[in-house]
């Protein structure tokens, strides 16, 4: 199936949990795909990838990486990227459940959510968020890339641990609609006192 026309479908089924109008943009998966790969993680995971627009950018770079893998609550979008990418570890799972993949406890992880979070339903935004919280928390040097198509000053979600910070790392203007790329990471002052 033409990936436009699954998006559209998607929309159609359940329109809070695809929250777009229109797949991202090569701009904003490029925006996406530079900020996850900086800080060199070993394992990259991306929750709700829908038909794939930002996997696409990420697949092309994953190849040094350890592991890449994909959650997709959609049934259909998940079997469209097991066609589109064979060479990724796809997961039809919410991703409430990130935080059960087995990884090794020295491994850095950037998660790369793109998660419509502010306009899925409150209950399943924060099971979601308090998955990834957990996950990015427990493993070393780890990170929390978040894109949003709200205003550029909304963060994607509040009640961060401590010692952790939201920073805007890219506006991209060449998407529909406009969007801000978002990454949580360790404050640097946390690093130095080694809080974690």
């Amino acid at each position: 199936m033409d990936h436009g026309l699954a998006f559209a479908l998607g929309c159609l089924r359940n329109p809070r949990r695809v929250g777009a109008i229109a797949p991202a943009s090569r701009a904003l998966a490029q925006a996406v795909c530079e900020e996850a790969l900086r800080g060199a993680p070993r394992v990259l995971i991306e929750v709700g990838a829908g038909t794939g627009a930002i996997t696409r950018r990420l697949a092309t770079a994953a190849q040094a990486l350890d592991r890449f893998v994909v959650y997709e609550l959609d049934a259909d979008f998940a079997g469209l990227l097991r066609i589109a990418f064979p060479e990724v570890e796809v997961l039809n799972h919410c991703a409430s459940r990130v935080d059960r993949l087995a990884i090794g406890a020295d491994v850095p992880v950037t998660l790369v959510s793109s998660l419509p979070l502010l306009s899925m339903p409150a209950h399943e935004a924060r099971l979601c968020i308090d998955a990834m919280l957990a996950l990015v928390s427990r493993q070393p040097d780890s990170r929390l890339v978040q894109y949003t198509y709200a205003s550029p000053h909304l963060r994607p979600f509040d009640s961060i641990p401590p010692g952790w910070r939201w920073r805007r790392a890219a506006s991209v203007w060449a998407n529909l609609p406009p969007a801000t790329v978002w990454t949580l990471e360790r404050a640097p002052h946390s690093l130095n006192n080694g809080i974690h």
